[in-house]
């Protein structure tokens, strides 16, 4: 069915007019939020104030605190061992008897030695005495009584000198039994009954070790070398115990190991059950003095690139890569010893590993530093 002809001009004349309108119409305004597209959105922390601790872990041993290698004072024919490989001995206990005889001999013929010449000194000084009356009355020359008078002093330095030997027959005979010089424990005997021992050269017959209380050796590397301390706490961990052994270092090597970059820690692990057997490995943890009122940063929010430590911050709504000093560092935190503030607006999450500096950012509400 045809339309009548004055509707298809109608038509004709609503289209054209539509055309004119539309060329001269500006653009529509864009939909809210398409101008921030290109904003990204980023998850932040603040930086704080607060105490940052370091925990330094480094293998070990455990040693005895002191090894002593019990040698002879006194050479001779060792008559009896009175200890075994694994023995506990108390201070002073016996721990081998060279043979006495001759010792016995040495002190007797030195004692004959003292009496002769404690003999010879007083019957000098008694001719003395008579050379000095006879001098008085005239019948005796001066020259007489000096020389006795030098006699009676030489006489009295071969009595001392006696005397002397006396307590040397003495002394090397109580070193015919060998004592020990602490409590410890007998890790080696070297020698039997009948072996000659010899003092030079040394002749070792029981290695003594204290093991009541021992010392754990732990190397420490280089790079760490501002942590550790005298006084810092330490737990060390050995195998076959439950639990590990609550102790302090007590001694800080001042030197670097040149093959190994390391230096030397020592602590000491009491041992008053003999649990822990002297030469064990051990595992050391050590917690140092933590850095107080400090700047702490997540460690997420900084990076290294070139050899650059920045800090990824946002300001005026951009990344802004901050050059920053850092110190302690933990797997959460970092110590900013310089550069940043407490207080301003770190890039966390894993923005802070691919965003650029410069970009243009949305902060979410900056939350404390998720370690704290």
């Amino acid at each position: 069915m045809k339309k009548p002809a004055h509707l298809w001009y109608l038509a004709l004349a609503a289209a054209l007019l539509s055309g004119c309108d539309a060329s001269h119409q500006s653009p529509l305004p864009a939909p809210a939020g398409a101008l921030d597209e290109a904003v990204t959105e980023v998850e932040t922390a603040l930086l704080r104030r607060g105490t940052i601790t370091q925990h330094v872990s480094a293998p070990g041993s455990v040693v005895a605190r002191r090894e002593s290698r019990i040698v002879a004072e006194v050479s001779g024919r060792i008559l009896r061992v009175h200890v075994f490989e694994g023995d506990r001995v108390e201070a002073g206990a016996p721990l081998f008897e060279i043979d006495r005889a001759p010792f016995d001999m040495a002190l007797r013929q030195a004692t004959a030695g003292l009496d002769v010449a404690r003999a010879e000194r007083l019957q000098i000084a008694a001719d003395l005495r008579r050379a000095e009356s006879l001098q008085r009355e005239s019948l005796l020359s001066l020259q007489e009584v000096e020389r006795l008078t030098t006699s009676h002093a030489v006489a009295q330095a071969h009595e001392r000198a006696a005397a002397e030997a006396v307590e040397l027959a003495q002394h090397n005979l109580a070193q015919t039994v060998v004592h020990a010089p602490y409590a410890g424990s007998v890790a080696e005997r070297l020698a039997d009954e009948g072996t000659t021992a010899l003092v030079q050269p040394q002749t070792i017959v029981v290695v003594l070790q204290e093991t009541a209380e021992l010392e754990a050796h732990a190397a420490i590397p280089e790079s760490q070398m501002a942590l550790v301390r005298v006084g810092d706490a330490a737990l060390v961990r050995v195998e076959g115990l439950v639990e590990p052994v609550a102790t302090q270092i007590t001694a800080v090597s001042d030197t670097i190991d040149r093959a190994t970059r390391t230096y030397l820690v020592k602590m000491p692990v009491p041992n008053a059950g003999h649990r822990i057997k002297a030469g064990i490995f051990a595992q050391v943890e050590i917690t140092p003095q933590g850095s107080t009122d400090v700047v702490l940063a997540p460690r997420e929010a900084v990076r290294v690139e070139d050899g650059r430590t920045r800090l990824l911050l946002v300001r005026d709504g951009h990344v802004d890569a901050l050059p920053i000093e850092v110190g302690t560092f933990t797997e959460t935190d970092v110590e900013i010893l310089a550069g940043a503030s407490a207080g301003e607006i770190a890039i966390v999450g894993a923005a802070a590993r691919t965003i650029a500096p410069g970009m243009p950012v949305r902060a979410r509400e900056a939350t404390p530093d998720r370690a704290s």
